[in-house]
């Protein structure tokens, strides 16, 4: 029996000595701590899982995602100051979504109850990275986290999407990285389903879509700095003697439809020229004791283009560059929008008529959207943002096409024009929703039968975040082939006019707007296989209404 007592006591005592052992000691704010189930670190320079202690983010999330949801106790990580690649910046794969999504991220969990801290002097320390966006490094709005669950809190950290912003770490001039591209996507922070998020000291960097911990039903921000431009910011948020520094007119794209967007002694620094607004659609926004600046001495600051009354919007003790600020709560009610007025779907192919319907182009197969003719693709309509007040055809689907069939297709034509005015609703010239097989053609020599004819090509790429590229085109029973050098395109905007002319061999083009005077694109390629076909075609494959292109006048010859 003692024997047995000895053994057991043996083994308990080495079972006590390995978990004490098993750990790892850090300071955190002049205390010191010791790691274990609860309490976690992250050094990129050491990993011990049996410690608690692990080299990535990564790691230590997924052992919290493990742990955490099995009682109601809470779990804190620590993490070192470095930078923590939560997406490896150096893979060339293209990110994609998950089956079923459209959205790729670099890490999905499921959390409650969790709290991440920075152990550095400031957030600039401890640096959570991602350098994906759509079409750079990813197909989709890139996202760095993806988190189901409540009670989530961070403390003392950067969030950065640097794929448009150059990441400076001054703690080690070693680990700085260059954006990927100039031109500006939709690249993202976080997106939650849950509810009780709280951010202090933290900081949030990206530029289009910057979603800082986008979707809990309620989302407290402390003492944080937001980088960002349009459709960025948290509309559930309340923001808390928080900084941001805005690119664009409108950091929202909507608020919460009950409680709306709250701003206390809030300091907000405007890049926008002109009117600085706080949403792109109506939504609630209250914002007390908030100082604004600008680099535009002439800047308005307005609620929405079109505030609704029934949202509550309040502004008490603002200043703007240092003035008292005033922004009115709407009151007069909204001007009439009429719905557009759906065109019936014509899929047939008439001589002398017209073809309106949708169609999916060969080369956007990758892109996971269908044609559906069950449905009107065209409407009468006005346009919103960029073409608001501007009437005519509107794409109603993805995919819109409208097609002319000469009444006489025997009839041999040589010379053929075409003029067609455009007001796309993209405001600042990019066209499109995004770089993902978005643009639109307008050809004649068409044979609407086959789909082989010559036109001109505009289409939203990466290269450019105000522009499209535009180029010439031929068709060939539905494969579309460049046939001269693609150029730059800042016409692409309300009041665009697009002459086209075929005459013999040659294909020419030219771009102008009325509202850029003086400023015109001229295009021109041999048409590899003339023809002596006369119908037109105009096939629009980008996203619809704020991405959408109003059709203003299409005159034949």
């Amino acid at each position: 029996m003692n024997t047995i007592k000895h053994l057991f006591l043996f083994f308990l005592l080495s079972a006590t000595a390995a978990a004490s052992s098993a750990q790892t000691s850090f300071d955190y704010k002049g205390e010191s701590m010791t790691t274990d189930a609860r309490h976690l670190l992250v050094n990129d320079s050491m990993t011990d899982e049996k410690a608690c202690t692990f080299r990535t983010v990564n790691e230590a999330l997924h052992f919290a995602e493990r742990h955490a949801r099995k009682d109601t106790l809470w779990t804190v990580i620590y993490i070192m100051p470095s930078v923590y690649w939560i997406d490896n910046p150096d893979d060339e794969e293209v990110r994609q979504p998950l089956p079923g999504e459209n959205t790729p991220f670099a890490m999905k969990v499921r959390l409650d109850r969790v709290r991440i801290i920075g152990l550095g002097e400031r957030p600039e320390d401890v640096v959570l990275a991602v350098n994906r966006g759509q079409t750079q490094g990813a197909d989709g709005n890139f996202t760095m986290f993806h988190i189901t669950g409540s009670h989530i809190e961070a403390e003392n950290i950067t969030f950065g999407n640097y794929s448009n912003v150059d990441l400076i770490y001054n703690k080690d001039a070693r680990k700085n990285r260059l954006r990927r591209k100039d031109a500006i996507v939709q690249a993202q922070i976080a997106i939650c389903n849950g509810d009780h998020y709280h951010l202090r000291n933290c900081r949030f960097i990206s530029r289009l879509n910057l979603c800082p911990f986008v979707g809990a039903q309620n989302t407290v921000f402390d003492n944080c700095y937001f980088e960002c431009t349009d459709d960025a910011l948290c509309g559930t948020g309340v923001y808390n003697r928080c900084r941001f520094t805005l690119f664009s007119s409108k950091p929202f794209y909507t608020t919460d439809r009950r409680r709306g967007a709250v701003f206390n002694d809030c300091d907000l620094h405007s890049k926008t020229k002109g009117t600085q607004y706080l949403t792109k659609v109506s939504g609630p926004v209250t914002m007390t004791g908030c100082r604004w600046t600008s680099d535009d001495p002439a800047l308005k600051i307005e609620w929405n283009k079109r505030p609704d009354p029934a949202h509550r919007c309040v502004m008490t003790g603002c200043t703007l560059n240092g003035k008292p600020l005033d922004v009115p709560q709407p009151t007069e009610q909204l001007p009439t929008v009429l719905p557009p007025f759906a065109i019936r779907t014509q899929t047939d192919i008439v001589p002398g008529g017209w073809t309106l319907d949708c169609h999916k182009p060969k080369d956007t197969m990758r892109y996971d959207w269908q044609a559906d003719n069950s449905r009107p693709a065209w409407g009468y309509a006005e346009g919103v943002d960029g073409a608001e007040g501007s009437w005519g055809l509107v794409q109603l689907q993805k995919g819109a096409r409208m097609m002319f069939t000469p009444g006489d297709e025997s009839k041999k034509v040589t010379r053929q024009t075409c003029r067609i005015t455009l007001d796309p609703c993209k405001g600042p010239g990019q066209g499109f929703g995004s770089a993902t097989g978005q643009y639109l053609d307008i050809c004649i020599k068409f044979d609407t039968r086959t789909l082989t004819g010559y036109g001109i090509r505009f289409i939203r790429t990466p290269d450019y975040d105000h522009a499209v590229e535009v180029y010439l085109v031929e068709y060939s029973a539905g494969t579309v082939t460049r046939i001269c050098p693609p150029q730059r395109c800042d016409l692409f905007k309300r009041g665009c006019t697009v002459t086209l002319t075929a005459d013999g061999t040659v294909l020419s083009a030219t771009v102008s707007n009325r509202n850029i005077p003086e400023t015109r694109q001229e295009l021109t390629a041999t048409m590899p296989h003339a023809n002596t076909y006369g119908g037109f075609h105009l096939q629009h494959t980008g996203s619809i209404g704020a991405s959408a292109t109003v059709v203003k006048e299409i005159f034949l010859k």
